[in-house]
């Protein structure tokens, strides 16, 4: 499995070079951060019911990490998600999109 996530990585390009060695995105860093600072605005307890936090789970890991870069570089605005991303590096960026990449989208009802 975890040979499949770095090949995923790699294809995707997203790993980083730190000091000369190349950062591949590490799942249960991204886990960790998603909960601790994600998971109140796109959890599926909220997501359910309020429609303006989107559900990350399941989407592109390109694309997850191009929005998380372009909210931290301020490409893209919205004052919850810039401080939301601020103070994290570009690795765990990458960490976070990750985690959420390869989640399966849950059916949610408001219900």
């Amino acid at each position: 499995m975890k040979a499949i996530i770095i090949s995923l990585i790699a294809l995707c390009g997203l790993s980083t070079e730190v000091n000369g060695e190349v950062y591949q995105a590490d799942i249960e860093r991204g886990q960790a951060l998603a909960t601790a600072q994600c998971e109140s605005c796109h959890g599926n307890a909220v997501i359910a019911m309020a429609k303006q936090f989107p559900n990350l789970k399941g989407q592109k890991l390109a694309y997850l990490n191009k929005q998380l870069v372009d909210f931290k570089t301020g490409l893209r605005l919205d004052p919850l998600m810039q401080s939301q991303v601020s103070a994290l590096s570009s690795e765990q960026l990458q960490d976070v999109a990750l985690f959420y990449s390869l989640l399966v989208t849950p059916k949610l009802s408001a219900n």
